[in-house]
């Protein structure tokens, strides 16, 4: 039986404009062989940029700092020609617009033969056979029929079906979705989730999963890490992080997605996350936090076991916990004012 591998991401940190502009700042996560983290956040909060990181995948204006490993192997320290052959082999994604990642002139079963070619030793008629087989697999029906259509003939939910068959073209052991159920309605969201949850559990694959939505990662991920301005701000156990949560920004994204009958639209988080000028040693949630005091303005924050194995970045992480939707609606409503 085939070794599984871990993927682990150490003190990463990842900075444009000559280290001016830092975007991403001592993150480290780790994900076990056959578990599903899952990766919250807002947009703009470097969740997607750190799950690029992992494949190797950052843009060349960006200069990367840290350690990511998967297995025993060092991403940031490979070559190009390396990290090829580790894409799809070792490490796949699955990106959020499937549209713009299909090649719209190549039908889609020659689309995922291609991928496994680079891979394998492998005949073309074998490769195409086992691209329909996949196919088939993430449930599109008449796979032999549909490998012969284009991307713009398929529907959103089918086209990123199509995705996750090429990320499971050459079995790889560690799955990156990244915001996989973006621009779906609820019923193919459901779909797909529970696709890529079957598919990891048959393949015994690890999962990073990127949202910037907690109901999502949920119903999937066994543990969470919860992301705000480009720092791990929560993480733990997912029933410690929905049920116990320590840090106000958590707090926030909870209850901007449940609607209070006493209130006529959804609470909202005010204020925006700092530029990526802005390095602090603070807390970067303060401008937009409910309890934040000067010490939050000032004095450094690190991140701090408050459970077993539940960290929060946090000097009023007890004070946190009993914060309530009214008081990130009250803070909102004054902002409005302003």
């Amino acid at each position: 039986m085939t070794e599984r591998l871990d993927l682990s991401i150490e003190n990463l940190s990842i900075a444009f404009d000559k280290g001016r502009k830092v975007a991403v700042s001592g993150v480290t996560l780790h994900v076990p062989a056959r578990e599903a983290l899952g990766l919250v956040g807002e947009s703009g909060s470097g969740k997607s940029l750190t799950s690029r990181a992992a494949l190797g995948l950052l843009p060349k204006t960006a200069k990367a700092t840290g350690r990511i490993r998967l297995g025993e192997q060092s991403i940031l320290e490979l070559s190009s020609r390396q990290l090829q052959r580790v894409r799809g082999a070792r490490i796949a994604m699955v990106f959020q617009d499937p549209m713009s990642a299909l090649n719209p002139v190549v039908r889609v079963g020659d689309s995922i033969s291609q991928v496994i070619r680079s891979h394998e030793p492998i005949s073309k008629r074998d490769a195409y056979s086992r691209a329909v087989g996949l196919i088939d697999r993430v449930g599109i029906r008449d796979a032999k029929v549909r490998a012969t259509s284009f991307p713009h003939e398929f529907s959103g939910g089918m086209r990123q079906r199509v995705m996750i068959a090429m990320a499971l073209a050459s079995k790889p052991q560690i799955l990156v979705a990244d915001e996989p159920t973006t621009a779906l309605d609820v019923i193919v969201q459901k779909e797909i989730l529970y696709l890529l949850d079957e598919l990891r559990r048959e393949e015994g694959m690890g999962m990073l999963l990127v949202s910037h939505d907690l109901a999502v990662v949920a119903t999937m991920c066994s543990h969470i890490a919860v992301m705000y301005a480009g720092q791990i701000v929560e993480e733990g156990p997912t029933k410690d992080v929905l049920a116990r949560s320590r840090m106000p920004y958590t707090i926030g994204l909870l209850a901007s997605s449940r609607r209070d009958k006493s209130y006529s639209r959804l609470t909202s988080i005010p204020g925006a996350p700092p530029p990526l000028s802005e390095s602090t040693t603070s807390c970067r949630f303060a401008p937009r936090c409910p309890l934040a005091t000067d010490a939050c303005r000032t004095a450094p924050v690190e991140l701090l076991e408050v459970g077993p194995g539940h960290k929060v970045r946090c000097i009023h992480s007890e004070e946190a916990s009993s914060l309530q939707n009214s008081d990130f609606r009250k803070l909102d409503q004054e902002t409005a004012h302003e």
